[in-house]
């Protein structure tokens, strides 16, 4: 039986593959059950009617935005940013302030693949025991460049969440990103 994405025991579920994800960096994390809708099943999960979220790209359906009950806000000011990666980063996320560097937006970029894309990138950094390969396939080479910036100023920055199809792999803030 697949339970919807709206219920309070699935979001549990992914709840739990999210913290995994989070702190094993790089780790692809399958999410059992979503329909093959990561981006859907991470944001009904982590978003609330308090939330703020955008979604420059449009890859969100208006009966979605229905049933997250949300406003939609620039990206600018948003919590959660709903994206697709194979379009470049045409907006600047909220990256926190000083005082609240946790009001860093999470960035939820749909992309075609988790593994066998065309560039590989080595990470390294907190919850990474040795160097961890990823090679997200159908991302555009500048997110990462960008996020190099919008991550510059630590403890500023954003975090990522790429999905595809059922799974994630998640890329906290703390963790560095070179290409191989």
């Amino acid at each position: 039986m697949i339970e919807s994405i709206w219920q309070p025991r699935f979001q549990q579920t992914i709840f739990r593959q999210l913290v995994d994800a989070f702190s094993r960096p790089g780790h692809i994390i399958g999410l059992p059950g979503c329909n093959n809708n990561a981006m859907l099943a991470v944001l009904a999960t982590l978003v609330d009617g308090g939330s703020s979220m955008a979604d420059p790209h449009k890859c969100l359906e208006k009966a979605d935005w229905l049933r997250l009950q949300l406003e939609e806000h620039s990206p600018e000011l948003a919590a959660f940013v709903a994206c697709h990666g194979c379009k470049p980063p045409d907006f600047e996320p909220n990256t926190g302030t000083l005082a609240s560097p946790e009001h860093g937006a999470t960035l939820v970029i749909s992309v075609d693949a988790l593994s066998d894309g065309e560039k590989q990138y080595q990470l390294t950094g907190p919850g990474i025991e040795a160097i961890q390969e990823i090679a997200p396939k159908g991302l555009n080479i500048s997110w990462f460049q960008q996020r190099e910036t919008w991550n510059g100023a630590f403890p500023l920055g954003v975090d990522m969440v790429l999905t595809a199809a059922g799974s994630v792999l998640a890329l906290p803030r703390t963790t560095h990103i070179k290409e191989i």
